[in-house]
């Protein structure tokens, strides 16, 4: 029996060995798994104090994160993230934290591996520790190469878009005189009670010469309040004045009309750049005359001096809509995509309609919803334009938006232009917080208020004046709107009628559709 027992105890002593090497493989296998949480695999090995000091500066930032909101609420994280966003320097300090953290977590898993990993287990045990090791450092490795691709490309879209300091050149080289510029401060508006931004829709395409500014809006700001008002102007406006020192104002001194160049070259507000850049002999100096002037030309209509611009083209626009995954809008009318008129009246070259109805556009006919004026006219087109704008920002979608990020900076890139200077963008981020607060407003020259074939600028002025700074409400009395009625009980009620709404004042943006 002992005889036996002898012999049967060497195959017992291995089936021993073989099971605690396979008790122990999966120990490494699962404490390799658990490094996924920096150093918490480490804690469990002969490096338990790097596993520990790995955890302790992961507790240290989430607790030193979980204070800093409490004090200063939810908000001072994202103005962190914003600030940020916007600084060259800062994204370049993300890219470097973010590689060395990347390489910390993998060689805390590897390192895992290595302490953890049972004396005397056979090769295929060890391959297969191995392999698992380096598909988790795969995996943890993914969101450290996202993370550096999307600093990247933030990098490129912050200096690509927005103009370095100093003259500022925008729109192909024209150089901006940036007169409302913040400071270094902790109020950087302070001294800068409102600023004015020109924003131009580029609506140029290889059939046409030039570059047709068929969208022209006036962003005018109260950099205390946030209140924003925005001024809509009719490309199809005419005899626009040239500003006396303009070199145009000598060729056009009545205004901007040639009737002189017949039918289908009328001289339009959107012809203005194009009139500009034909003569750019006439603006020694200015790359871009045609920028110049538009600026000058729309400040003498309403009466504001602009500050800044920004220029989006608008075939970019289909493609910004795209990567946001559509938009969805109440289509009123019918529209046509594309199209042109006959001279008899009639129309030819429509390949389709949006038909009416709430629904989701695409990029190509959430483009066409809001060009589309040949069964309509400028008026509702500007309508429909302000509805989408305010549909894609109700629709916008965090999650759609960090997913496309990469497709969206680059329409923007290619799309987007602004002199807005890289070293002001932390006020201007102030400076957006502030509009959310103040809310938007719209002021648009429909044919309801002017005539655009001879406007009465004056009032036009009068009415961007009062748009901006609303005349103080006159108190009512007794018999008057909103008052106490003296009308007797026998007074026909047919007398009282509901005025209809002031189509010359600025409204909430929210309720211009």
């Amino acid at each position: 029996m002992a005889a036996l027992h002898r012999q049967a105890d060497p195959l017992g002593a291995r089936t021993r060995r073989r099971r605690e090497l396979r008790r122990r493989t999966r120990r490494s296998l699962g404490l390799t798994v658990l490094a996924v949480l920096p150093g918490a695999g480490l804690t469990r090995t002969r490096f338990r104090a790097i596993g520990w000091t790995l955890l302790g500066l992961i507790a240290a930032a989430l607790v030193a994160l979980a204070v800093t909101t409490v004090v200063k609420g939810p908000r001072s994280m994202l103005d962190l993230a914003l600030r940020i966003a916007i600084s060259p320097t800062l994204l370049l300090v993300v890219a470097g934290v973010a590689v060395v953290a990347g390489l910390v977590w993998i060689l805390s898993i590897i390192l895992t591996n290595r302490g953890s990993e049972p004396l005397g287990a056979d090769t295929s045990s060890k391959l297969g520790l191995r392999l698992a090791t380096g598909v988790i450092c795969l995996v943890v490795a993914a969101p450290v190469v996202q993370t550096v691709r999307y600093v990247a490309i933030q990098r490129e879209l912050v200096g690509t878009v927005f103009a370095a300091e100093g003259p500022v050149p925008v729109a192909g080289g024209a150089v901006s005189t940036q007169t409302a510029k913040p400071v270094q401060a902790a109020d950087p508006w302070k001294n800068v009670p409102r600023v004015n931004m020109l924003l131009i829709g580029s609506d140029a395409g290889s059939d046409r010469t030039g570059l047709r500014t068929d969208s022209m809006v006036v962003a005018s700001i109260d950099t205390k309040t946030g209140t924003t008002t925005l001024i809509s102007l009719p490309r199809n406006l005419e005899r626009v004045p040239f500003p006396d020192d303009n070199p145009l104002h000598a060729y056009f001194p009545n205004g901007y009309y040639c009737p002189s160049r017949g039918v289908g070259n009328e001289c339009l507000l959107n012809a203005v750049w194009n009139e500009a850049l034909g003569q750019k002999d006439l603006f020694p100096g200015d790359p871009t005359p045609g920028l110049t002037t538009l600026k000058a030309v729309i400040g003498e209509i309403t009466g504001v001096k602009l500050d800044y611009s920004t220029i989006i083209d608008l075939a970019g626009f289909q493609s910004l809509v795209d990567a946001m995954g559509g938009v969805t809008v109440n289509v009123t009318e019918r529209l046509p995509i594309n199209g042109y008129h006959l001279s008899n009246g009639g129309v030819a070259g429509i390949e389709g309609y949006i038909e009416p109805g709430r629904q989701k556009l695409d990029g190509f006919h959430a483009l066409w919803y809001a060009r589309s004026r040949l069964l309509s006219d400028d008026y509702s087109r500007m309508r429909r334009q302000r509805c989408l704008v305010g549909a894609l920002l109700a629709q916008v979608n965090p999650a759609t938006m960090l997913a496309k990020y990469p497709e969206l900076a680059q329409v923007a890139k290619q799309n987007i232009t602004t002199d807005v200077s890289l070293a002001d963008l932390p006020a201007w981020v102030d400076l957006v917080e502030r509009i959310q607060k103040g809310g938007v407003r719209s002021l648009t020259f429909t044919v309801e208020v002017i005539n655009v074939a001879r406007p009465d600028f004056p009032k036009m002025r009068q009415l961007v004046a009062d748009a901006i700074n609303p005349p103080a409400a006159t108190p009512t009395t007794p018999g008057e709107a909103g008052g106490t009625s003296t009308s007797s009980p026998s007074t026909p009620s047919s007398t009282s009628t509901t005025p209809a709404p002031d189509s010359t004042a600025a409204v909430d943006v929210k309720d211009a559709c």
